[in-house]
């Protein structure tokens, strides 16, 4: 019984200096990376985390981000990339790995994309990880209601359990800006809001120098970040033009094969309702005076309820001509869009099909002057998909 206990003692022991010394070592990472940014919110949080990374390193500063998108990435100070190793699920614990990173790395500033969605998770990942100088919160919107949710209002508060203490938070407006003000106060942090004015701001042509599609209110709100770090406007944004897009950003494709001609746009990072819908109305302005308008929706079996929320949305776009179904799990969305699509529309359900037979099938369907946008989820035949239609583009437009 003695020796069980002196073990069972020594374990605590060995487990508190383990801790203590991981404290010390935090302290000096934070001594080194004087500035230190999460990226979190509902969408754009891997474009933010691009887009702020190459302003500052515009600046000259050496710059280490990480980004947990259509792909988790590690952007090294000289602008290279490689993939998050993982050896099993993902976890929270790798933000603690980047921080190390960076100072192997020798980098004096860090941009992260927030990869916790769990209200409880996004708290420690701030506060007992990143300790962020700067907070970022893309935007509040419905999506993954089953751990955020359910309404709009908790997802909000769960946003909010990521701003931290003592610093900056850059958010743009949402529906509920009380608990994001209330948070800050509480937290003794600044709250900067980037309002309508400030995306309005942001004029047409400077999104078109872009080799991928950008919003708006991404570049008003990275913007905004780099000019409170003391890095002027002009030099953050010759900086952000050398982003490396993000893999699931939107980089229209047109295709020409068999006398048809077809630009496929893939909107599948935009993965809930809200975000889908914007971007179709971009899509349908540009687009649907000259050209016959598809729609090819990628499904999960294991995302049943947002491939019923997107179902519900899409089945109200008036200007599609047919919809065609791919991935796994392609009967829940069949079943919402019976129910709520008009009667007579043209639903073809091909399950699993390989992307080179989707291809195939889609020439055979689209009339000679097409867009198709592809939405719902990136991940299975998604990004397959994506890359054999990149090797088939005629160009990018």
């Amino acid at each position: 019984m003695k020796s069980t206990t002196f073990v069972f003692f020594l374990l605590i022991l060995a487990i508190l200096l383990w801790l203590f010394i991981e404290i010390l070592i935090q302290r000096s990472i934070f001594k080194k990376i004087k500035i230190r940014i999460q990226v979190n919110g509902t969408r754009g949080k891997s474009s933010v985390t691009r887009l702020i990374r190459a302003g500052i390193a515009e600046a000259g500063h050496s710059v280490l981000a990480k980004t947990t998108g259509t792909m988790a990435r590690i952007i090294l100070p000289n602008n290279s990339e490689r993939n998050v190793i993982r050896w099993g699920k993902p976890s929270i614990l790798e933000q603690i790995q980047i921080l190390k990173t960076a100072i192997s790395e020798k980098a004096n500033a860090l941009v992260v994309e927030c990869m916790a969605l769990e209200p409880r998770y996004q708290y420690v990942s701030e506060v007992k990880m990143i300790r962020s100088t700067v907070a970022v919160i893309t935007n509040v919107r419905p999506d993954h209601l089953e751990i955020m949710g359910p309404t709009l209002r908790d997802v909000t508060l769960a946003l909010a359990s990521s701003i931290p203490y003592n610093a900056h938070l850059f958010a743009t407006r949402n529906e509920f800006p009380d608990i994001f003000e209330f948070a800050c106060k509480e937290r003794n942090t600044q709250l900067h809001w980037i309002g309508k004015e400030d995306v309005d701001s942001i004029p047409e042509e400077m999104l078109q120098t872009f080799a991928y599609w950008e919003h708006k209110e991404n570049l008003a709100l990275s913007l905004a970040v780099c000019e409170f770090l003391g890095i002027k406007r002009e030099l953050a944004f010759h900086g952000m033009l050398k982003a490396n897009p993000d893999p699931g950003a939107l980089i229209p494709l047109e295709i020409d094969f068999f006398g048809k001609n077809l630009i496929y746009l893939n909107l599948m990072a935009a993965n809930d309702s809200e975000s889908t819908r914007m971007l179709r109305n971009v899509c349908k302005e540009r687009y649907s005076k000259e050209r016959t308008a598809y729609l090819l929706f990628n499904c999960r079996e294991d995302r049943i309820d947002r491939s019923e929320q997107i179902a519900k949305e899409i089945a109200s776009w008036e200007e599609i001509e047919a919809i065609f179904l791919i991935g796994k799990g392609t009967k829940y969305a069949l079943n919402a869009l019976n129910l709520y699509c008009k009667e007579g529309t043209k639903i073809f359900n091909w399950e699993s099909a390989s992307a080179e037979h989707i291809f195939e099938s889609l020439l055979e369907q689209v009339s000679l002057q097409s867009y198709v946008l592809a939405v719902g989820n990136i991940a299975g035949i998604g990004l397959e998909l994506n890359q054999y239609l990149k090797n088939r583009t005629l160009q990018k437009i």
